[in-house]
């Protein structure tokens, strides 16, 4: 059968059309861009306090305006310190509330970062004993320049029994516990003594971080209602247990 020229003409055409397209190239990208990868979320930064929040020390450690610090953990100091330099404190006194159960070197640790961030009183408040104060007003160990070396230290010891004796180092002398506790009758008539013989208007205490909060807040309280005087106006917590009868180097800035 023949065909006629026009078929090949059109055949031809076809052909020719065909050819004139690019084979596609191997890896091009696609015409469609890919949807770029969401950002991370960033961290929200909690709002800086414009007013004093409530600053709770308690079993647990410090809870300062809702945040809570684990002095254990690595980065626990560092948090501490970002919090309360956050305070609007701008030179004034703070109120720090304290249960009777908390570790005496973490009240320590607050007292010392409020007193770097510019308050030079911190009020400390207890449920401590009926015949002493529940308030004491304490002063940032770091804020001490100087104290005369007669300065009473006094100290509640791992097995209750209090111990005194002068900043400066020198002879313990201690009192066994009494039936409930320390025996803060015996201790009271030693820091009277102790207080009346040396002019320093400082006196420093501790207690050992396994004695409850509130032993070594009472003889806080034993040291002022000791002071017959009233020549104390700078009580100070230190801010770390000091070895009794040996002299205590004050901490600084």
């Amino acid at each position: 059968m023949s065909r006629s020229p026009l078929f090949f003409i059109c055949a031809v055409g076809i052909v020719g059309l065909t050819g004139c397209d690019d084979p596609p190239k191997p890896g091009a990208p696609s015409a469609t861009p890919s949807a770029a990868p969401a950002p991370a979320p960033t961290a929200t930064e909690r709002p800086k306090p414009t007013t004093m929040p409530d600053l709770l020390v308690d079993p647990e450690g410090p809870y300062l305006g809702g945040q809570r610090v684990n002095l254990a953990d690595a980065t626990g100091p560092d948090k501490l310190a970002k919090i309360v330099k956050d305070l609007p404190i701008n030179g004034n006194p703070v109120t720090l509330l304290v249960d009777k159960k908390a570790k005496t070197s973490a009240v320590a640790a607050v007292i010392v970062a409020l007193g770097a961030a510019g308050a030079p009183k911190v009020t400390v408040k207890t449920d401590g004993r009926n015949d002493l104060p529940k308030a004491l007003d304490l002063t940032p160990e770091a804020r001490v320049a100087s104290a005369p070396g007669c300065a009473i230290v006094a100290t509640v010891l791992k097995d209750l029994s209090t111990a005194v004796w002068p900043l400066k180092g020198g002879l313990a002398k201690k009192q066994r516990k009494g039936l409930a506790g320390p025996d803060f009758s015996h201790t009271g008539e030693q820091l009277e003594k102790d207080l009346a013989a040396c002019d320093s208007t400082s006196a420093f205490f501790s207690g050992d971080d396994g004695v409850e909060w509130q032993s070594v807040f009472n003889l806080a309280g034993e040291v002022h209602a000791s002071d017959k005087k009233n020549r104390v106006d700078t009580l100070v917590l230190l801010h770390e247990e000091p070895v009794a009868g040996r002299a205590v180097t004050l901490a600084k800035h």
